[in-house]
């Protein structure tokens, strides 16, 4: 991982997160936490955390302010896509159940994957969702995962070397839930 984050970068994202609470008029407060390291070592180095009676806000249609929030921050402290998952923006814990949850289907799809030898296809999600199932499959010995697809119909497919994707006919994905 290259360096940590600077306090001058730091010091950047509090003045952002406020001025986004202020501006914004919402009703939250914001934390800005150092968690413990992962034991892989790929957690971030820093939580944004909002919390208040707004937070629904935040968390309507599957996170989107949050997400627009994040991005803009992202893009406001100049940050490569390369570097943002150093910053995990989350409200109210949200995010860590999220995460502790693509985790369990990412041993749920390795499981089946072993059990039947086919190939499973995730439906899409974001790019930090499939980082997180991506790095929970690492250590599974005799699978590979891969990200296929464009934009907003990216997935990871999960698989045991040497199987083809699955599609259906005609060329369609189809994408199975555990």
């Amino acid at each position: 991982m290259p360096e940590t984050l600077t306090p001058e970068t730091l010091q950047r994202l509090r003045e952002y997160c406020e001025t986004v609470v202020r501006e914004g008029h919402f009703r939250l407060t914001v934390q800005i936490l150092t968690p413990a390291p992962e034991p892989d070592g790929e957690g971030p180095e820093i939580t944004v955390d909002f919390s208040g009676p707004d937070a629904g806000l935040l968390l309507a249609d599957d996170n989107e302010v949050l997400r627009g929030i994040e991005h803009l921050a992202f893009e406001s402290l100049r940050l490569g896509p390369d570097q943002h998952h150093r910053i995990l923006f989350d409200c109210q814990g949200r995010r860590q159940l999220r995460v502790q949850e693509l985790r369990s289907l990412a041993q749920m799809a390795a499981e089946r994957v072993r059990k039947t030898g086919l190939p499973y296809a995730f439906a899409p999600m974001n790019s930090r969702d499939r980082r997180t199932v991506h790095l929970a499959l690492r250590a599974e010995a005799g699978l590979s995962s891969e990200s296929e697809g464009m934009g907003r119909d990216r997935h990871i497919v999960v698989r045991l070397p040497g199987s083809a994707s699955p599609a259906a006919p005609g060329g369609r994905k189809e994408y199975r839930r555990l």
